[in-house]
């Protein structure tokens, strides 16, 4: 090669690789400027089934019971985000987590609501960044199921996310924070409500403008309004054996609200498993790509975390919309908890 060539490549090579960066929507990086979403799934210890409330109440028993016997597992699942980004000193690794075990057996054992546990309040926390580090390096090396997607997202959007968990772990004036409530009917994206692990992560996404509405993800049920009680339902007192004898979710043809009760939950065991297709699929044909996700690792002390990547960083941010918004649709097990917090 002549020498006067190498010195012009610099001059040659920058121009185009500034143009093939636009013509492939990936900006040009800037290391002072980079910004990071990951979403970390666990699933289920063992598998819940949710063909019907039969088989809900009976596998999710037995994974309740093996994960009292079992170091820092996740009976029902778990999710969490990681943030890195140079808006924030460090990155923040941050889920949320109940810690309510006696509120779940008075209302389980005393009051009998039934089904209706998978929608009631219960005291809730943040979780650190310090147990989920644990929590990780722990599964990884007894060799249990992890995986994550990581989002390359850009600073408008990194920003909203960082208002987010700064909003949900606020207190008001009464000392409340929305993370002090867990429950499966939350969405922590209205103002003052609580949430479920995997619904934290999914409104980080959200307030971000990123997709994350996959049926793929998520269970949808009616529930029969015989399989709800207590507080929720007219005092119904709910028998285990009647909720063993329901085979199946209701039509959802009679009265919402009143005949059943509609409630949708993003399973962290779907997540996994969606993660894991993916990355299956796109090893089978590597010219496919369903929705833009290439698989990735994350190397750790103790093994490796299989995932995703994609490049979310010319999608806009909703930046004229709040981070926070006022609940539109109505849900008996959200009216009930803010009844109750309102007459403390």
């Amino acid at each position: 090669m002549k020498r006067w060539f190498i010195y012009l490549l610099p001059f040659i090579v920058a121009p185009i690789l500034h143009v093939s960066s636009e013509l492939y929507g990936m900006p040009p990086q800037d290391s002072t400027d980079r910004h990071e979403l990951i979403v970390y799934t666990v699933p289920s210890l063992q598998y819940i089934d949710w063909q019907s409330p039969s088989t809900l109440f009976k596998s999710t028993a037995k994974s309740w019971i093996k994960s009292k016997f079992t170091r820092y597992s996740y009976y029902i699942g778990h999710l969490f985000i990681e943030l890195r980004s140079s808006l924030i000193d460090e990155p923040i690794l941050i889920s949320v987590a109940s810690t309510g075990d006696g509120a779940k057996k008075r209302l389980l054992l005393k009051e009998k609501v039934g089904i209706g546990i998978i929608g009631a309040a219960l005291p809730g926390r943040v979780e650190t960044t310090e147990e989920l580090t644990a929590s990780i390096d722990h599964n990884l090396k007894k060799g249990r199921r992890i995986a994550f997607i990581k989002y390359s997202i850009n600073r408008d959007a990194a920003l909203r996310i960082v208002k987010y968990i700064e909003g949900f772990t606020a207190r008001d004036s009464t000392s409340y924070a929305a993370c002090d409530a867990y429950g499966g009917a939350f969405w922590p994206r209205y103002e003052g409500e609580g949430a479920g692990c995997s619904a934290f992560g999914m409104v980080a996404l959200e307030v971000a403008g990123i997709k994350y509405d996959y049926e793929d993800w998520l269970h949808r049920v009616n529930i029969p309004a015989n399989l709800v009680g207590g507080e929720f339902n007219n005092n119904l007192k709910v028998k285990n054996k009647t909720i063993k004898r329901q085979k199946a979710w209701d039509d959802g043809l009679g009265i919402k609200n009143t005949d059943f009760f509609p409630f949708f939950i993003y399973d962290p065991s779907l997540i996994y498993s969606w993660i894991i297709e993916q990355r299956e699929e796109y090893v089978a044909d590597s010219t496919l790509s369903a929705h833009q996700f290439y698989p990735s690792v994350i190397k750790r002390d103790r093994g490796e975390i299989p995932g995703l990547y994609m490049d979310v960083r010319n999608v806009p941010a909703p930046v004229s919309e709040p981070i926070f918004i006022e609940r539109d649709e109505y849900s008996v097990f959200i009216d009930r908890f803010n009844q109750s917090r309102h007459r403390k």
